[in-house]
């Protein structure tokens, strides 16, 4: 038997084995993958290059879709195999943001150690006014660096954008933290004044309460 003749099986059995081990194409699309945490249509896709950063039809990305749902896996194996962890989509918002908007914290702290731009500071003051600021991501926030009292440039606090934003539970939560209730903002103005002079609706009575309880002053006397 000559020497090809030998080979010839085993290369065969190569060539077997490797369109054995090929994966299927993916069924279902990446956005719908990311969303319900389908690691196998996942990996499928990235096997067969699909295009990683390419946005769904609401603008979002498939990481930034991994990121809402909660899936720390399946953002993490996208992160990996080249999908931008600091890409916009629509909005404006990146995967992180996208994370800590909806209080997936796993999912933030898989982004930070992949590399995700964290600006904590501007990141609670964001979650103050948008309301969108639970226990988790407030802690988390802390933890990355950000204060309670610092104010932006325009001299506004988290507080103070929470209570001129109309946000009563972000109002409460920052309170519970420890936020000061008398610290004046850019233009002088203590939260209890914001807070009678221009918190929007229907909560606004409930914010003037709730600061006037934990001691807030109306103006610069003790």
């Amino acid at each position: 038997m000559s020497g090809l003749t030998r080979v010839l099986p085993i290369i065969l059995v190569v060539l077997v084995l490797s369109a054995c081990t090929e994966p299927a194409p993916p069924t279902l699309s990446l956005e719908r993958a990311a969303d319900i945490g389908d690691m196998d249509q996942i990996k499928r896709h990235i096997y067969w290059k699909s295009p990683l950063d390419q946005p769904n039809a609401a603008g979002d990305p498939p990481l930034h879709v991994a990121a809402r749902a909660g899936r720390v896996a399946i953002a993490r194996e996208l992160a990996l195999h080249g999908a931008s962890v600091d890409a916009m989509n629509t909005s404006g918002e990146t995967p992180l943001q996208m994370a800590l908007a909806n209080g997936r914290t796993q999912v933030a702290q898989m982004l930070v150690d992949q590399g995700a731009r964290l600006e904590p500071q501007s990141m609670l003051i964001e979650l103050a006014r948008s309301g969108r600021l639970d226990r988790d991501v407030l802690n988390f926030l802390l933890s990355a660096g950000a204060s309670l009292d610092r104010p932006d440039t325009a001299g506004d606090a988290p507080l103070h954008v929470a209570i001129a934003s109309g946000q009563l539970s972000a109002t409460r939560r920052l309170i519970a933290a420890g936020a000061n209730v008398n610290q004046p903002d850019g233009k002088g103005r203590l939260p209890l004044q914001i807070a009678r002079e221009s918190a929007p609706g229907r909560d606004a009575r409930f914010i003037i309460s709730t600061l006037e309880q934990m001691g807030a002053r109306a103006g610069s006397n003790p």
